[in-house]
């Protein structure tokens, strides 16, 4: 996780900002008031259907429950920028860079800053390809050909996909759209993302919020209703099917599909 964003991060989202005209003061005395507007909305939505007391609690717990997975993603990623710090502090005292030092596993770090040194060969071989093995509190970390080996030695569940025109999903915010999909899983793939595209992830995280805020509508294999995708989507007023499970193999970069999040189905046009 990281490494922290800089200062041209923040400095390219104020020139995004500057490029778009938008009214900072007029965004921000929004986004202070929405809270209160969906709560307003939500309660008049409860008494226009009559929801009981006891369902309207279950509504309460579910929300609470939304905001807190989130939040805790919030957490991670602050609690990873301050350890940041550390990590540098490590790579000083044993002459690693911050890369070499995440390829540590905990229970080396002690034992190397006794010693003032740690071998920065095996910290490259397991940037290249490793796997951490742990059961329990026993850990083991396999690099190079005998990772490859654990690895192909796996069972893993494999999903038999057949030519498909439609997929389905859980619907997360509804609307119905066409566009040229683009995927993106990673950061360094948002380039290619424009405005109107329909964006298919495996997943979503905070650092593909840029790409989101560009999409026509948002497609990811994984996910159910509480997922990031779904939130982020929701806050954008996006439609979004989550939970698709194969999106991403069956879709390419260009398909025309239809993303009828309404009923959580994405038609592939062309």
């Amino acid at each position: 996780m990281g490494p922290g964003y800089n200062l041209d991060y923040y400095l390219e989202i104020w020139s995004g900002i500057i490029r778009q005209k938008i009214d900072v003061n007029k965004e921000s005395k929004r986004l202070e008031a929405e809270p209160e507007r969906i709560k307003k909305e939500k309660w008049q939505l409860i008494k226009k259907l009559k929801i009981s007391a006891a369902d309207s609690n279950l509504l309460k717990i579910a929300a609470d429950i939304i905001y807190l997975k989130a939040y805790r993603k919030d957490c991670w990623f602050h609690g990873c920028f301050v350890a940041e710090n550390l990590y540098k502090e490590i790579g000083r005292r044993l002459g690693l860079s911050l890369n070499q030092v995440w390829m540590m596993a905990w229970w080396e770090v002690e034992p190397a800053l006794a010693k003032e040194k740690f071998n920065s060969e095996i910290l490259n071989e397991r940037f290249r390809f490793s796997i951490l093995h742990q059961v329990g509190k026993k850990g083991e970390i396999y690099t190079g050909k005998k990772a490859k080996d654990f690895l192909k030695n796996l069972t893993l569940e494999k999903i038999k996909i057949v030519s498909v025109d439609k997929l389905s999903g859980t619907a997360a915010y509804a609307g119905k759209v066409k566009g040229r999909v683009k995927i993106i899983n990673l950061p360094e793939e948002m380039g290619k993302m424009e405005k109107g595209n329909i964006m298919v992830s495996h997943t979503t995280f905070p650092s593909l919020v840029p790409a989101m805020k560009k999409a026509a509508a948002i497609v990811t294999d994984d996910g159910g209703i509480t997922c990031h995708a779904a939130i982020v989507a929701r806050e954008l007023k996006t439609p979004c099917v989550v939970g698709t499970k194969i999106a991403t193999q069956v879709l390419h970069d260009g398909d025309l599909v239809e993303v009828d999040a309404d009923k959580g189905m994405v038609k592939i046009i062309k």
